[in-house]
């Protein structure tokens, strides 16, 4: 056959994506733990600075539900750094200003004295002790990168942001909080138009797109495999501590021999590019031995990731074919991608390198021929 018409082909037995996945999560939210907080927010309709900065310093916890209103899982780092500090006096050029900034969160936040002392190797009365003799510069460099270790913190546990919310010292946490909920985020308009006890009971979280496009492939060819009787030996491999195939085979307990696994690297055969073992999406067994090798991808748009991926593919197929293993790589592929002109070169250009091109489809019309090889 010639190329147009192995194009065809493939073309005619192309996939078109399936949602057979879950495409979104439930929010974590406790509403049980937030009676209180969500009673108050629905009993006012309309709220000014100073009353949202009172609600905040006495309910802290209402930071989670405006989190979720607002946010699909949390605020973002550089929102978190502009709630918690005081934005323009860290950016200033006054040191002097910066360096009493220092002074006091280390003072009045015992979370943050942690992290900065240490950055810094030092326990706290040493360095107030100390403090003259080390250059302000330094330690706002510190200061600084201690800021957003704190941050990274604060945003896995929210006990740590709660305790300085709630401290009369950090007051201005509230006020510029409750600023930004209302001028750059609408609060009251938001709270206007929702129901917030049913919104947040009912509140869905989209999964990675990306993800759930990766795994729909290795899903179809599972379902395949499974359906022709093939034994998935993932869970054997795990018990077993077996990451990576001995190319003389397994030593496993079965007198069937239809075996494949999932996400496993082979002895031996490694990323041309970067000598780092490769790690394969699927591998058939042969005699418990590891004969194919699949990567598997589904395009349904042009991207980078389809150059990457042809590239490492081509170089794997030829260190494999040239080193004489006694196993074959294939690349099972699929998506409207493929439909399009770019897709249609590229795959000409595939034939070049590889003997053969699988699609969902043509893989599960060759099951037959891989059983008896």
């Amino acid at each position: 056959m010639d190329k147009e018409k192995i194009y065809i082909d493939f073309a005619s037995k192309i996939s078109f994506f399936e949602f057979i996945q879950d495409e979104f999560k439930q929010a974590k939210i406790d509403l049980s733990d937030l009676k209180s907080e969500i009673l108050a927010l629905q009993k006012q309709t309309t709220w000014n600075i100073d009353d949202l900065s009172n609600f905040v310093r006495q309910h802290p916890k209402g930071f989670l539900i405006f989190q979720e209103i607002f946010q699909l899982l949390r605020f973002t780092n550089a929102q978190l750094i502009h709630f918690v500090f005081d934005i323009e006096k860290l950016n200033s050029l006054n040191q002097e200003a910066i360096f009493e900034y220092l002074i006091f969160n280390i003072k009045y936040d015992d979370e943050f004295r942690k992290i900065f002392l240490n950055l810094l190797g030092q326990e706290y009365e040493n360095f107030i002790k100390n403090i003259g003799q080390y250059d302000k510069k330094y330690l706002i460099a510190i200061f600084k990168t201690a800021i957003s270790k704190y941050i990274g913190i604060i945003s896995k546990k929210f006990s740590v942001l709660q305790e300085r919310i709630t401290k009369s010292e950090f007051c201005d946490f509230s006020i510029r909080f409750s600023n930004y909920l209302l001028n750059n985020l609408k609060l009251n308009e938001t709270l206007s138009s929702i129901n917030l006890e049913v919104f947040l009971k009912n509140k869905k979280i989209p999964l990675d797109t990306k993800g759930i496009h990766g795994k729909y492939a290795k899903i179809k060819i599972k379902n395949i495999l499974k359906n022709n009787n093939f034994i998935c030996i993932d869970d054997f491999l795990k018990k077993n501590g077996i990451g990576t195939i001995p190319l003389e085979g397994l030593n496993f307990p079965s007198d069937k021999k239809r075996f494949f696994c999932t996400e496993k690297y082979v002895e031996k055969i490694i990323k041309p590019a970067t000598k780092k073992p490769k790690k394969f999406d699927l591998i058939i067994f042969d005699d418990f031995k590891p004969k194919y090798l699949f990567e598997l991808n589904f395009y349904s748009t042009e991207g980078t990731k389809i150059g990457i991926n042809e590239g490492e593919y081509i170089e794997l197929n030829n260190h494999i074919k040239n080193k004489n293993f006694v196993c074959y790589f294939f690349w099972i592929t699929d998506g409207n991608y493929w439909l399009t002109l770019d897709g249609r070169d590229r795959f000409f250009n595939l034939l070049n390198h590889f003997d053969k091109i699988y699609n969902i489809n043509i893989f599960m019309e060759e099951i037959n021929h891989i059983k008896t090889k």
